[in-house]
C-alpha cells in the first residue's frame, strides 16, 4: 500500500477565500497607485499635485477673508434691506416693530446708529469717487434730525396699525 495521499497538501475553503481576498486587495491598491501616479503627472491644479488637499494653504485664506469684507456702500444697502424685512415681519406677525429691532440689534438706537454710520461712510465714498448716483446721502444736521423724527413717526404709525 502506498501512502501518497497523505503527502498531498490539503487546503480548506476558508484558506482559499482568504488568499483570493488578499489578492483582490493587493490588485486594488496597485490600481489606485497607478491611477494616482497618472493623475499627479497630468494634474494642472498645483494644490492637488503631490497628494495635496486641493485647497490653498491657510495663510492665504486669511487674506481672502479680508478682501471679501470690503463693501462698496459700507453695508448701507444691507441695513436698509434688513429694515424693510423687519417691517414686513412686524406686519406679518402683528408685533411691535421696536421689539423685532431689539431682538436683532439690541435696541432701536443701536440700529439707527449703525444705519447712520453706514450712510456717512457711503456718502464719503460716493463723494470721493464722483458719485454717479443722483441720490443725496450727505445730510446736514437738520436733515438728519428730520429723518430721525420721520423714522420714529413711522414706527409709531406701525404700532397704531397693530
Amino acid at each position: 500500500m502506498n501512502l501518497d495521499f497523505m503527502s498531498l497538501k490539503t487546503t480548506s475553503v476558508a484558506a482559499v477565500r482568504g488568499e483570493r481576498h488578499k489578492e483582490k486587495i493587493l490588485e486594488r491598491q496597485k490600481a489606485q497607485e497607478l491611477q494616482q501616479a497618472m493623475l499627479s503627472e497630468r494634474e494642472l491644479n498645483p494644490y492637488w499635485k503631490d497628494g495635496g488637499t486641493g485647497l490653498p494653504p491657510e495663510k492665504d485664506e486669511a487674506a481672502s477673508v479680508k478682501k471679501v469684507t470690503v463693501v462698496e456702500d459700507a453695508g448701507l444697502s444691507w441695513l436698509q434691506k434688513s429694515y424693510q424685512r423687519m417691517k414686513e415681519q412686524a406686519e406679518r406677525e402683528k408685533r411691535n416693530f421696536e421689539e423685532i429691532v431689539a431682538e436683532r440689534y439690541g435696541s432701536m438706537e443701536v440700529f439707527q446708529s449703525r444705519l447712520e454710520e453706514a450712510e456717512k461712510v457711503a456718502s464719503r465714498k460716493e463723494n470721493y469717487y464722483g458719485g454717479g448716483r443722483l441720490k443725496k446721502t450727505d445730510y446736514s444736521e437738520s436733515e438728519k434730525e428730520e429723518k430721525k423724527q420721520y423714522m420714529k413717526k413711522e414706527t409709531r404709525d406701525e404700532d397704531d396699525r397693530n
